[in-house]
């Protein structure tokens, strides 16, 4: 990979030569001609949707029922065998919904950077025969999983309206961190699955990563019981940022802090772009070494 991307040049010399407005021009080039395939994106999205349950008698179905064992079995194991309980602050007394509320940003993450991690491989065939547009990709792959993720956050509402009995107006606000994580994610995706091309362990190293970040995100947990010295960590986590606001958009009717949603995108943009341009780079190489 070493050899393949001083070819290319595209990080230090290259960087010091380019100004700001000439990297805006790059990525503003780059997100346009993701506009202009969007036909072709919807349709690989339909063909991701279809090819997870292709001849399965419930179809998508499956997509509810998957979330729905993984938030029984942790349910079970924290609250009923572990006997954790939830403080006043939770919004909610049930383990269950303060679970499914903090696990759903985080499923949409997980599985775009771990089917991300491989994309480019098992689609090897389309970008070494054709003119491809490989970027979309990954980008097909978020859009996937954020289709599961609003009939996952449909499923969530209709539970919580039934338990807690009310909505609030700040229901409006979760597309806005939403947002901030499919750019933060696709951001990623488009790294990892470049370094993937060259670097054939990145996939493992990644699942090692996630499980790391998994248990560093306070989905098991309210973030409020966090001791002092660990509050600082929680801060400087994305993830941390969006279970924490929707939490408090859906479950504590709580406003949530401005400060973490500009640091959310900050972190987002800048991934978002590093990743774009990255990607942009290492792409003129993939035929050669897939």
């Amino acid at each position: 990979m070493l050899s393949v991307l001083s070819r290319q040049r595209p990080s230090h010399r290259i960087l010091k030569t380019m100004g700001p407005f000439l990297l805006f021009r790059l990525a503003f080039n780059f997100f346009s001609k993701l506009v202009r395939h969007r036909g072709l994106i919807k349709s690989m999205v339909a063909r991701d949707l279809r090819s997870r349950y292709v001849g399965s008698a419930m179809g998508l179905f499956w997509s509810v029922i998957h979330p729905l064992v993984l938030l029984a079995s942790y349910t079970f194991v924290f609250s009923v065998i572990l006997e954790q309980r939830l403080g006043d602050e939770s919004g909610t007394a049930s383990f269950a919904i303060h679970l499914f509320c903090g696990i759903l940003p985080w499923l949409v993450f997980q599985e775009t950077l771990s089917r991300s991690s491989t994309v480019l491989i098992e689609n090897s065939n389309l970008i070494t025969k054709t003119l491809f547009p490989s970027e979309i990709l990954p980008v097909s792959i978020l859009i996937a999983n954020l289709v599961n993720h609003l009939i996952g956050l449909g499923i969530f509402l209709v539970v919580a309206v039934a338990y807690l009995q009310k909505l609030s107006w700040l229901l409006l606000l979760v597309p806005v961190y939403l947002l901030g994580l499919s750019l933060f994610a696709l951001g990623l995706s488009w790294f990892v699955s470049s370094v993937q091309v060259f670097l054939r362990d990145t996939a493992q190293v990644l699942t090692v990563v996630l499980t790391f970040w998994f248990w560093l995100t306070p989905i098991f947990f309210d973030e409020q019981r966090l001791p002092q010295g660990l509050r600082l960590l929680m801060q400087l986590n994305p993830l941390a940022a969006v279970v924490t606001a929707y939490r408090k958009c859906l479950l504590r009717f709580e406003t949530p802090s401005l400060e973490a949603l500009l640091f959310l995108y900050l972190l987002a943009f800048s991934a978002f772009l590093a990743g774009g341009l990255f990607f942009r780079y290492t792409k003129r190489s993939f035929a050669d070494v897939l």
